[in-house]
């Protein structure tokens, strides 16, 4: 085969720091753990605007959310956000032959948009409608937890039910149903490790005796930028018992070994079938999750537990592999350039990732220099340090990349001519944007977030509830 495969595995919430061989979490990962080893792990990527929809169009188009004009959900991805003549899938398709699949939560708007690809095989519309037809109808979030309740559950259901194992079927479906001479390009998208943390009993079963660590607090905590603290009030994660935390942390940690051990179905069939040397296959995930660490949960902040993503790239057979982690910063949009030079595609639109091929080679791909927005929150990196920016009251936290991965002493204070220059680089990139956060080459800032305890518990934005049924989608 004169080009390779492709498989991208896309994880929903799926923390960087969030596998066994990092040793930072007691996460059970053996075959991503493998497969870093066979390629290159990216130590520091990020997510530019770390939150789903945003991420699902950065994917496609290797553009910045800033870019298309939306670092959020519900809005990503519609109108002129994609074109869809020059989205990943159909490039790959319409210049080198590629059959092209898209399987799990592609979370497009409208749903059933395919973006180029030839099919989508869609959670949870297609899975639930498929679980319509079990004896477990009715059992999806059945628990009647929603996706941003963070209360730890088990699955209403045996595993072989769940949409891990459903997702990894689907891919195993398209192996058997691929033409075979053509190259294949299959994106998939899990939903797990995303809220609610319901894994399979059979699989929490594995962490009963495994201690389970507290959450890291950094003492800026104190007094945290009030659009975080507004978020922390809202959905009540100042009320969570530590032991409850603790027990939310076992259920995520189980939820990516579910996703570990359901990827090795699929990689032994890939490995039988002999495709597994000609496949580039990388792994990387939408964003991260707080997780409990300083008091929060979700994402969408620059913290390194919402922002960071873990990112393992193995190439094809042909392609030099000379090290086994890249320390360079990188982010999403990298994904797509290096995806279309790796299969001899290209691209007229605009990009705003790098190829990373050269990291293979040991060679730098970049000057370190990144910038991202989310909401009221915004982020500027030098590879070394990293500024978060909080519009709401003009916070500026600064942080030292290399030797603070968990966000524990903000240096702000310490190293103002870092903050300044981190500040000019993330107006600057704003400016280029169009953003409307920067005025005469100054970050605007807004008045603080109202912290009224009465107005903010009362509009909870994660009291969404479930159960999903038929195919309804979110």
């Amino acid at each position: 085969m004169d080009r390779p495969n492709v498989l991208l595995i896309v994880a929903d919430q799926w923390r960087g720091d969030c596998l066994g061989s990092l040793g930072r979490h007691p996460v059970l990962t053996p075959h991503l753990d493998q497969l870093a080893d066979e390629g290159l792990r990216f130590g520091q990527a990020w997510a530019d605007a770390p939150i789903c929809m945003a991420q699902r169009v950065t994917l496609l188009t290797g553009q910045v959310a800033a870019r298309f004009g939306c670092p959020g959900n519900w809005g990503a991805g519609k109108g002129p956000a994609i074109d869809r003549r020059a989205t990943l899938p159909a490039l790959l398709r319409d210049q080198c032959g590629y059959q092209t699949r898209a399987v799990g939560k592609m979370h497009f708007e409208p749903a059933r948009a395919r973006h180029g690809f030839d099919h989508v095989c869609l959670h949870p519309n297609d899975y639930v409608n498929w679980l319509e037809g079990t004896p477990w109808a009715g059992t999806y979030r059945g628990h009647g937890l929603g996706g941003n309740e963070v209360a730890p559950v088990v699955a209403a259901h045996p595993e072989p039910f769940t949409h891990t194992h459903w997702i990894v079927d689907q891919a195993l479906d398209f192996c058997q149903q691929r033409e075979p001479d053509v190259p294949f390009f299959m994106q998939m998208i899990f939903e797990a490790p995303h809220a609610p943390f319901d894994p399979p009993a059979e699989v929490l079963r594995l962490y009963d005796h495994i201690a389970i660590p507290d959450p890291v607090q950094g003492g800026w905590t104190v007094q945290r930028p009030s659009a975080m603290e507004a978020g922390r009030i809202s959905g009540k994660l100042d009320r969570l018992d530590p032991a409850w935390v603790r027990e939310a942390r076992r259920h995520y940690y189980a939820q990516c070994t579910h996703i570990d051990h359901q990827l090795g179905r699929l990689f032994g069939e890939l490995n039988k079938r002999g495709w597994w040397q000609d496949t580039l296959v990388i792994f990387t995930a939408d964003h991260g999750e707080c997780l409990g660490d300083h008091g929060l949960f979700h994402k969408s902040n620059f913290l390194n537990a919402s922002a960071r993503v873990p990112l393992i790239v193995k190439p094809p057979r042909g392609l030099p592999n000379q090290r086994l982690e890249c320390s360079e910063a990188v982010m999403t949009a990298d994904l797509m350039p290096t995806i279309l030079a790796t299969c001899g595609a290209t691209t007229t639109a605009p990009v705003d990732g790098r190829n990373l091929l050269p990291a293979l080679e040991g060679q730098t791909v970049g000057d370190g220099r990144l910038c991202g927005e989310c909401g009221p929150y915004a982020f500027a990196t030098d590879g070394a340090h990293k500024l978060c920016w909080y519009r709401h009251g003009g916070v500026a936290q600064l942080f030292d990349v290399r030797q603070d991965p968990d966000d524990l002493h903000d240096l702000a204070a310490a190293r103002p001519t870092v903050v300044e220059a981190l500040t000019a680089q993330l107006a600057a990139w704003f400016t280029r944007h169009g953003r409307p956060h920067v005025q005469d080459g100054a970050l605007v800032v807004e008045a603080p977030v109202d912290l009224d305890p009465l107005v903010l518990r009362r509009r909870n934005h994660a009291a969404c509830r479930g159960p999903l049924r038929h195919g309804a989608g979110y």
